[in-house]
């Protein structure tokens, strides 16, 4: 290894006597290794820094911190930011923020903010860190707001029990792909019981349609629906979950990222790619495609054999349900 005594005098006994006792970091005598090589190379800096991939800026503070500190130049310095920001809140402010908040202990920042006179003007923002600074706000009471603002959606129960028609219909949007990169929006429900289903087609995935579809929903199936579950998305809020609380219907939102527990709706979506879309049902006609989607509704419903009925069709397991036909054992449980 070669030793800097000409670039820095003394700098040779530093080194030795460094290494010898074993001073130095295993970092430090890296970067020592790299300067001796870049010496050995007369002082190229870009072929020293393409050789061992380091930063050819780097290589010159390591070079001039050499020179300057001689080898306890190369350790790591501390990353702790010179100058803290200092608080430039006016004292006066703050003094009275902290009356204020004391005075009325329940009292938001938003509401004291009003009260501060006109030459101690600041913003909500500014209130809020000045008490938190002080210590004047209780942390458990802030947390128990934060979480009552989000206002979680509602969820089916943990093993809720399917027994009759209608006590839990699944609905789902299917994006149908159109030559020319158009869409149309396939709105589906069906029932987890009877597997009965209701189709329709939409030009927009907007909550309206949702709603115009829960609609055609309760026109069209053979029974009450008493609950209704959706994914997450948009086609199912606003408009369509207003409905929902007019007509007194439970809404169940599935964990976001979860369609397995929108499974059977899912499945019959697999169902239609494969039995309807791939054999040659797509129509870039609206009207067309609508007429096409009614009438494999209704093939779903009274023709296509159901291997989870044990080859009942949709409609003959729910007539063989109202006469009292069916066992005991036909109760679904849904899980989370």
């Amino acid at each position: 290894m070669t030793i800097y005594g000409m670039v820095l005098p003394g700098a040779a006994i530093i080194a030795r006597s460094s290494l010898l006792a074993g001073n130095l970091s295993a970092k430090a005598k890296g970067r020592l290794k790299i300067l001796d090589w870049l010496r050995s190379r007369e002082n190229n800096i870009s072929l020293t820094s393409r050789h061992f991939g380091t930063n050819r800026e780097t290589i010159r503070i390591w070079k001039k911190r050499l020179a300057k500190e001689g080898p306890r130049g190369l350790e790591d310095r501390s990353r702790k930011p010179g100058k803290v920001r200092q608080p430039i809140t006016s004292p006066d402010i703050v003094a009275e923020v902290a009356r204020l908040r004391r005075k009325y202990p329940a009292w938001s920042k938003y509401k004291i903010k009003p009260l501060l006179l006109s030459h101690l003007e600041t913003s909500v923002s500014t209130i809020g860190r000045i008490l938190r600074r002080k210590g004047l706000i209780e942390e458990r009471v802030s947390r128990k707001r934060s979480r009552a603002a989000k206002r979680p959606k509602a969820r089916f129960p943990r093993g809720m029990r399917i027994s009759e028609p209608g006590d839990m219909v699944q609905m789902d949007v299917k994006h149908i792909m159109l030559p020319g990169g158009k869409r149309h929006y396939q709105f589906t429900a069906i029932d987890v019981l009877t597997k009965q289903r209701v189709l329709g087609l939409y030009r927009s995935e907007s909550s309206r349609s949702g709603r115009d579809f829960l609609y055609l929903c309760l026109r069209e199936f053979d029974f009450e629906i008493k609950a209704i579950q959706t994914d997450n998305g948009s086609a199912f809020l606003k408009e369509f979950d207003a409905a929902c609380k007019e007509l007194g219907l439970p809404h169940c939102f599935i964990y976001p990222r979860s369609p397995k527990q929108n499974s059977y709706v899912e499945i019959s979506h697999g169902a239609d790619e494969r039995e309807f879309y791939r054999q040659g049902n797509v129509r870039i006609d609206f009207e067309m495609m609508r007429a096409r989607l009614r009438e494999w509704q209704k093939t779903w419903n009274e023709v296509r054999p159901h291997q989870a009925l044990n080859y009942l069709t949709p409609k003959a397991y729910y007539e063989k349900w109202q006469r009292g036909r069916l066992p005991t054992r036909d109760v679904i449980t849904l899980q989370t």
